[in-house]
């Protein structure tokens, strides 16, 4: 009976002392990245419970799976800015306890070599390698069976405005210039020691020429072919910026000579607004739509200009939508840009103008803040006076301590053919849209 009654107390002692916490995190059917910061993921436990990260473990439908924790701050133990990264689907949690435990330990799923100016990465079962150069943009190198420069300088930026404008202090704007993240000056590179599932990347860019432009970029580039990028541009004083965007160049073309273009119909673009016409019908006199399960996408080559109607670009400020891609059915391989969510399309046309849209210019993928206005825009009725012509009216302005911050997944994939590439990209952008953690 004694002995009955100390293995109840211990029982007890285990139920005091062991408890836990669970942090719902829901997605579709299809694996999304989880990148969470862990001072975002403290806040979500009560105030009252005490964790032990070397208790956590992550669930996906029930079964562990593997998770990194990385150190950002390299202070080699959980802190606030450090990451945990892992891959969802379904219905997943975070638990984690207020007593320590055995921290499981995964094996690497990714070896890094310095080489000189670069960072080769290499996953360990060779399905993905890629190189991270001196400013600490990525160039996928390989993906599956096929080895070849499949996307490169994924998160670059381009901007340009008036770098030396005094518009407030005298109504001019001054010199203009235009640049990429190629010519900022890097004033911090990390490559984070690779995990079980991902290599992490965080690069701190300053522009020269534009005085206080900032660009953080956090790039982590996952073993199922996931490259989750996140990419601010943090403005510590007053600017007038024509160009603020995220872009990745050369996606799978010119690697292979049969690459399409493929994408949702637009919900707007000026050209169709110009004809008065739906972008449904422009697209269709170009003869690029394509059904797939009775739904128009738009399907071109991808090397081709389409006949625009003005401008040399492919398409140009036209509406970001959920998803589009370039993919090749003669490599089977393609790589899918997807959004976190689908922007709201402002009624207001200028206001519309002064936020982000997608450009397809050059074999890359443009998003973000694009105001340079044509002329064309005063040469059809339907867009006349939607937009001053004059210059000095053209720039958005940004003011110390603004953001503008673009989250994007770029996704390699495998497909025989377009139906198959956008059935696929369809489940997957789902999922990613309906992400939600702790919820």
């Amino acid at each position: 009976m004694k002995r009955l009654a100390i293995l109840f107390v211990g029982l007890l002692a285990l139920m005091v002392f062991a408890e836990s916490v669970s942090i719902p995190v829901i997605a579709g059917q299809v694996e999304v990245p989880v990148v969470l910061q862990m001072g975002t993921l403290s806040e979500m436990i009560p105030e009252d419970f005490e964790p032990d990260w070397t208790s956590l473990k992550v669930l996906v439908e029930g079964k562990e799976v593997p998770f990194q924790i990385e150190d950002v701050d390299g202070n080699k133990r959980v802190s606030a800015p450090d990451y945990l990264v892992f891959i969802a689907k379904g219905k997943s949690e975070i638990v984690v306890q207020d007593t320590s435990s055995k921290a499981v330990v995964y094996p690497k799923a990714f070896d890094v070599v310095k080489d000189t100016k670069e960072w080769i990465i290499k996953a360990v079962d060779g399905t993905i390698e890629a190189v991270v150069n001196d400013h600490g943009l990525v160039q996928v190198t390989r993906f599956g069976n096929v080895k070849a420069k499949l996307v490169d300088e994924i998160g670059i930026a381009r901007v340009s405005g008036w770098y030396n404008s005094t518009y407030y202090v005298d109504g001019k704007l001054g010199d203009h210039h235009e640049e990429t993240s190629g010519a900022f000056r890097v004033v911090s590179l990390k490559v984070l020691d690779p995990g079980p599932v991902a290599v992490g990347i965080i690069a701190v860019l300053k522009s020269e020429k534009f005085n206080g432009l900032r660009q953080e970029l956090i790039t982590h580039v996952f073993k199922n072919g996931d490259i989750l990028v996140d990419n601010k541009f943090v403005f510590e004083t007053y600017a007038d910026m024509m160009k603020v965007q995220t872009m990745v160049t050369r996606p799978i073309i010119p690697a292979f000579d049969d690459t399409l273009h493929i994408l949702p119909v637009f919900r707007r673009l000026v050209w169709a607004d110009q004809l008065n016409i739906t972008p449904y019908e422009y697209w269709l006199q170009r003869n690029a739509v394509t059904l797939v399960n009775n739904m128009p996408y738009i399907v071109f080559p991808a090397g081709n200009s389409m006949k625009p109607l003005w401008w040399g670009a492919t398409y140009i400020f036209a509406s970001m939508e959920r998803w589009r891609s370039n993919f090749s059915p003669k490599g089977n391989v393609g790589i899918a840009e997807i959004l976190p969510e689908i922007p709201v399309i402002p009624a207001d046309y200028k206001k519309w103008l002064d936020g982000d849209t997608w450009v397809y210019e050059s074999l890359e993928f443009r998003d973000g803040v694009f105001k340079w206005m044509p002329g064309e825009f005063d040469a059809y009725p339907s867009t006349t006076g939607v937009y001053s012509m004059k210059v000095e009216d053209m720039p958005n302005r940004y003011k110390a301590g603004d953001v503008v911050q673009h989250v994007r997944l770029f996704s390699l994939y495998n497909a025989k053919t377009v139906e198959e590439a956008v059935k696929f990209i369809e489940a997957k952008s789902e999922s990613f849209r309906n992400l939600k953690i702790g919820e």
